[in-house]
């Protein structure tokens, strides 16, 4: 078969972004416009593949050194492909990119999509592992299925019960100042001395390129704000990227009141997951009761995997 690897060049941009929307598991945070906010933090070192000059796939990527990693700047990476893409062709082009990968580079690091993402998911794994890459890593990521009937616990419903959330109500805008300021910097200071991977001006940024994509869901008791949760909608998959609540939300369980709320309504908008994302602490461990708190959602654990290969 006649396939070429090229390197991702600005110019690129357009060709890149447009394969992305049709690839079956492409989303808006590898479109060019996403990606591009923070250019300056990563040597981008993307791939694209062409089979009889037909762009086929494209690898996110960067690399440090001689090391490649697909993409230390987003969630996930990996090989992104058109749905219709034969298992032959599929299992070449797979090949390719990985002696690629293992010409150019000394170490290689994969982080793949949540399966939900991707039909190809399992096939692309497996080819990689046939190569010689290793999984070094499997976190515990958690989704919720919106096609079947969700089991959401007893006690995150109570306040419906108990007159806990009688007075809340649930605000959709684009209103991200006053999350940001107001609660999730505080939070993530005062609870885990760090701060959201994208700042106030990226957040706000990147919600002027993507409207549609990325929504602020707020909750608030009279004129109380109580709790947020930023959602990034990928296709039919809608992501839970940023989560906080003040400490009176916290009393008041404004969290599960707004992840209630937004289940029934992206249900009824025919969204197929509420992707909750992992519960690993940075070492790896399991953080239980960040995972005990999503399953009491309905959220199931599936694991997210993660693959390496070095010459070293």
């Amino acid at each position: 078969m006649n396939i070429t690897i090229q390197k991702y060049y600005p110019k690129n941009a357009i060709t890149w972004n447009a394969f992305i929307k049709q690839s079956c598991n492409g989303t808006f945070l590898l479109d060019r416009n996403f990606m591009n906010y923070h250019q300056d933090r990563f040597e981008d070192a993307s791939l694209m593949v062409y089979y009889n000059d037909k762009l086929v796939a494209c690898v996110p990527g960067n690399s440090v050194g001689d090391q490649f990693y697909s993409h230390q700047g987003l969630t996930y990476g990996g090989v992104f492909m058109k749905l219709e893409t034969s298992n032959e062709l599929m299992i070449a082009i797979l090949t390719e990119i990985i002696f690629y990968l293992k010409t150019h580079y000394l170490s290689v690091e994969i982080r793949w999509q949540p399966a939900i993402y991707n039909r190809h998911h399992l096939h692309t794994i497996k080819q990689f592992e046939f190569l010689d890459f290793n999984t070094y890593q499997a976190l515990h990521n958690l989704h919720l299925n919106l096609r079947n009937e969700f089991n959401i616990s007893s006690k995150k419903t109570s306040g419906y019960r108990n007159g806990k959330f009688d007075e809340l109500r649930l605000v959709i805008n684009n209103d991200f100042k006053i999350f940001w300021d107001d609660i999730l910097e505080p939070q993530l200071k005062a609870r885990h001395q760090t701060s959201p991977v994208h700042s106030l001006a990226e957040i706000e940024l990147l919600a002027s390129r993507f409207p549609d994509q990325i929504k602020q869901f707020l909750v608030y008791e009279s004129d109380n704000l109580l709790a947020g949760v930023t959602f990034f909608i990928k296709g039919t998959i809608v992501k839970s990227q940023y989560a906080a609540a003040t400490l009176d939300g916290m009393k008041k369980s404004a969290l599960d009141f707004l992840y209630i709320e937004a289940s029934k309504k992206f249900k009824d908008l025919n969204y197929n997951y509420i992707d909750y994302g992992h519960v690993n602490e940075s070492d790896g461990s399991v953080n239980r009761g960040l995972q005990r708190f999503k399953e009491e959602l309905g959220a199931i654990n599936q694991p997210v995997f993660r693959s390496r290969w070095s010459k070293i």
